[in-house]
């Protein structure tokens, strides 16, 4: 270790003189959350506050229209709860830094990311996304027949420090059933997969032994495509 001892007294004056950090609050506080303009027509006849399993009570407090999500530092990001008729399979980080959960309405769905950092940033991925290898970017990719999801196409963000930063959304991808992600390759190309409705022969088909048409997604210029690729993406070259 660098550095004198006069050095290390002069740090530990330094951290004696910083104000004294206050605890975060016990729990979210929904008193926090702004107001929210009424609607026109209510999405449902929902009149309770959602359940929130008792393992995250001290993350969320659930009101009538909004969760209060509490934040790394102890302020509060909320949640929009209007829609949804029903909230599950609530998950944290081993990091502590995203909450998740699923949500369904009336012929509506979706899946919440909640970034804890800063203060606080939701976003509806549709369904839970896939993080590339190095965890500084992840990929969701969903598509419903009626059309109701709350994505609806193939999505990418990047992890900041602090924040998450949309980087495509593409919404006019092939209409297929089955979406979904098969993984990253790299940081840069997503294996993704579906199978043509023509292909599926009856509504009680099973779709594990259906033959999946190949897309991949990466960036394309200034933007990120979706094309078809019996190959996949590319294997990422060591040292990078």
């Amino acid at each position: 270790m660098r550095g004198s001892l006069a050095a290390l007294v002069l740090t530990l004056g330094l951290a004696a003189a910083e104000p004294a950090v206050a605890a975060p609050p016990a729990a979210p506080e929904l008193a926090r959350c702004p107001r929210l303009e009424p609607l026109e027509e209510p999405l449902n006849d929902r009149t309770r506050p959602l359940p929130v399993p008792a393992s995250f009570a001290m993350l969320v407090s659930s009101g009538r229209e909004q969760f209060a999500v509490a934040t790394i530092y102890g302020g509060t990001v909320c949640v929009d709860t209007r829609p949804m008729l029903k909230a599950s399979a609530f998950t944290l980080s081993d990091d502590r830094r995203f909450l998740e959960f699923d949500w369904t309405g009336y012929e509506a769905d979706g899946h919440i990311v909640v970034d804890r950092t800063g203060k606080g940033q939701v976003i509806d991925t549709g369904v839970s996304p896939v993080s590339s290898p190095s965890h500084r970017r992840f990929a969701a990719v969903q598509q419903s027949e009626a059309a109701f999801g709350s994505l609806e196409g193939f999505g990418v963000w990047q992890v900041g420090v602090v924040g998450l930063r949309e980087l495509a959304l593409l919404q006019d991808i092939p209409s297929l059933m089955d979406w979904r992600i098969d993984g990253w390759s790299g940081d840069d190309c997503v294996n993704l997969s579906g199978i043509p409705y023509d292909r599926i022969p009856g509504p009680k088909a099973r779709l594990s032994k259906l033959k999946r048409d190949r897309y991949i997604a990466r960036p394309s210029g200034n933007r990120w495509a979706v094309t078809p690729s019996s190959d996949g993406c590319p294997p990422v070259k060591k040292g990078k």
